[in-house]
């Protein structure tokens, strides 16, 4: 039995009928259940080349680690290491006649893939047409997968599981696949970009924060001052500070962020005997009550010279 590592990243392209389980190095799929916040991972790993056949590592789909890929009858399988074996995990291909055997699950479970779609509502969708996956189980009542759901060149979009509280049920909230990534947890980003200004030759810092959320971030600032901006030279000195020479009245007072809240912030070329190129670092915060900045971001910058006019 013949087995190397790739060194380059393989994706299993599928045939007709879509993708529903891409295997690619790197991606990543993470499900929440609402009700306990209880959460599991799923992720491939390097591809192994055995028997003249690519196989990727799968974690999290399983309670065990899968060597996997997805065969030309559009079954997910399993090898073996030791025999070289494939064992169906998972079939893509909706037949309503008759059960499959469903391998490596929590319990001894059977599978049919349901010939009509059916649709993904949960925070990470809607998906149309998602293939739908019903689950039987032999050797235990509280324990196994009731249904899946899978998503065309996306994956899996939920799963049922039994337990002894009754089913519970997982569905995506953060996927990264091949360029594709979807976030559906709630959350709240900081950035800070740069561009120019449109009647002079200063910079133009542009601070954002963007909330992902049913409910509004609230920020709360000690003064009226909301953020602060810095340009570091190359050296680390601080050469420039938005606030230096502004007046703030120091009363407590907050914000709410529902969606997004951005700021531009004028920045001066730094000055000398002309315009001075060099490289650069933007640091920028929200000025919110505490020890620590909640909201931060740092951008590398090359400030070349201004034209001549």
């Amino acid at each position: 039995m013949f087995r190397t590592l790739f060194g380059i990243s393989f994706c299993a392209a599928m045939a007709a009928g879509g993708d529903f389980f891409p295997l690619q190095q790197g991606n990543t799929w993470i499900y929440r259940e609402a009700g306990s916040g209880q959460s599991f991972t799923v992720t491939v790993g390097t591809p192994v080349l055995m028997n003249d056949r690519v196989y990727h590592p799968i974690r999290g789909y399983t309670p065990e680690r899968l060597l996997a890929r997805v065969d030309e009858q559009n079954n997910l399988v399993h090898v073996n290491e030791e025999t070289g074996a494939e064992q169906i995990v998972t079939s893509f291909t909706p037949f309503e006649d008759g059960w499959w055997q469903a391998s490596l699950r929590e319990c001894d479970q059977e599978g049919k893939t349901l010939l009509e779609r059916g649709v993904f509502d949960g925070a990470a969708g809607p998906f149309q047409g998602v293939l739908r996956i019903r689950y039987r189980s032999f050797s235990c009542a509280d324990a196994g997968s009731e249904s899946e759901q899978y998503a065309e060149n996306i994956g899996m979009v939920r799963r049922v599981s039994q337990s002894f509280g009754g089913p519970k049920q997982f569905d995506l909230v953060y996927a990264r696949v091949g360029q594709v990534q979807i976030n559906a947890a709630a959350n709240a980003q900081f950035s800070v970009s740069m561009g120019m200004t449109r009647n002079s030759p200063a910079l133009e810092a542009t601070l954002r924060l963007r909330v992902n959320s049913h409910l509004p971030v609230t920020l709360n600032f000690p003064s009226s001052q909301e953020y602060e901006v810095l340009l570091r030279d190359d050296t680390g000195k601080v050469i420039w500070r938005w606030s230096d020479g502004q007046m703030f009245t120091q009363a407590f007072h907050e914000k709410q962020v529902a969606v997004e809240w951005t700021v531009p912030v004028e920045i001066p070329r730094p000055a000398g005997n002309g315009p001075q190129p060099g490289n650069y670092t933007v640091q920028a915060w929200l000025t919110t009550a505490g020890a620590s900045p909640k909201f931060a971001a740092t951008i590398p910058l090359t400030i070349t010279p201004a034209a001549q006019p």
